[in-house]
């Protein structure tokens, strides 16, 4: 009797930017799983021009027989993984087996886009004091706020507001949380004015005298190039220290 179908497995180790070649004959491949939940191929039949593009779980079948497959890492670190090629069909009806958590926040660490940073803005006379986080213009990156650390030295409320342009020149500590690695395209800015400055008060909390609060976002405000977000003391001739944990990708 002959054999109707034949599926194997294939190992991916592939630098960014690099392709893997398999010559083996199917008309059907599958990206099965990635060490990096956001890894990304392109693969190439027989050298062809066209390509697909394929993450973790996703397949093709093609309308002919391919012999040799070039896999290229799109993604943005290391790619270790495993492709499915062969024919015929492939079926998994288990209820029960491994689970596999995707660890967006890990990855991100990983790949070295995820920072952590604080400003404090010490008392002025007669001025209020602020943090900002600041994406530069030309950064080419948008910065993915996920949450702030507020606090002060005196009970007082605290507002939120959103910035086209930089609130003061002395930059605070910035951190990657790849421990060791160089820092992101935000910046973390401390400034005093004596007028309310910004565009516009997007929210506010109340904090008490030398207690942090933290706030955590539901859905993150993304900072594109050219903006920012400070935080203000809303009482005059007083302190503010905020500590802001976000990512960065693309624009």
């Amino acid at each position: 009797m002959p054999i109707i179908a034949a599926v194997q497995g294939y190992d991916l180790n592939i630098e960014v930017g690099q392709a893997q070649a398999i010559d083996v004959a199917g008309d059907r491949v599958q990206f099965l799983t990635a060490t990096d939940p956001f890894a990304v191929i392109e693969v190439r039949p027989n050298f062809a021009q066209g390509n697909i593009v394929l993450k973790p779980g996703q397949g093709y079948r093609f309308a002919e027989q391919v012999t040799r497959w070039i896999v290229y890492n799109r993604g943005g670190v290391k790619l270790t993984g495993n492709l499915l090629i062969g024919t015929g069909d492939f079926f998994d009806q288990r209820i029960s087996g491994d689970v596999n958590v995707i660890d967006g926040g890990k990855s991100r660490t990983l790949a070295k886009q995820a920072f952590i940073g604080k400003g404090y803005q010490a008392l002025v006379a007669a001025q209020y004091a602020m943090v900002q986080l600041w994406n530069p213009a030309g950064s080419a990156k948008n910065v993915i706020l996920e949450s702030m650390l507020v606090g002060s030295a005196t009970t007082q409320g605290i507002n939120i507001m959103r910035a086209t342009g930089v609130v003061g020149a002395g930059n605070g500590s910035i951190g990657a949380k790849m421990l060791g690695e160089a820092v992101g395209s935000a910046q973390i800015v401390t400034g005093t004015n004596a007028a309310i400055i910004g565009d516009g008060e997007i929210g506010g909390l109340f904090v008490q005298q030398g207690a942090s609060m933290p706030y955590t976002l539901r859905e993150p405000i993304i900072l594109a190039p050219g903006n920012g977000l400070h935080i203000k003391a809303s009482t005059l001739g007083t302190d503010v220290m905020t500590m802001f944990e976000w990512y960065e990708e693309a624009a």
